[in-house]
């Protein structure tokens, strides 16, 4: 009965770090994400909102986008170690036959 105790013990313990392992990569992740919004002019509706979505996407390092063709717009996640709004914009361009801009950076 006491190994069955310890083995259960030893297994929490190894499950917890799991967890913990787990909850810090996702940190990590969230922390390398950047949030860019794309300016997108003429999209008209639903359709047009997943071509965008769909030609961002396909740029490695984008992890989530939102469009919006009420508000002309593009939220996307992405980590900046591997693309940068720029490139995310030229890709949408080039891929979905709507325009995007990337926003302007700020001056110092």
């Amino acid at each position: 009965m006491r190994m069955t105790i310890a083995m259960a013990s030893v297994l929490a313990v190894a499950l917890a770090g799991g967890a913990w392992a787990a909850q810090a990569q996702k940190k990590d992740e969230k922390q390398q994400t950047q949030i860019c919004t794309l300016k997108v002019t003429g999209m008209t509706c639903g359709g047009c909102e997943a071509a965008v979505k769909m030609a961002a996407s396909k740029v490695d390092g984008v992890k989530d986008v939102k469009a919006s063709y009420e508000k002309g717009t593009a939220e996307v996640s992405y980590d900046p170690s591997k693309t940068s709004p720029e490139a995310i914009a030229k890709a949408v361009t080039k891929n979905s036959g709507f325009k995007a801009e990337a926003p302007k950076a700020a001056k110092k």
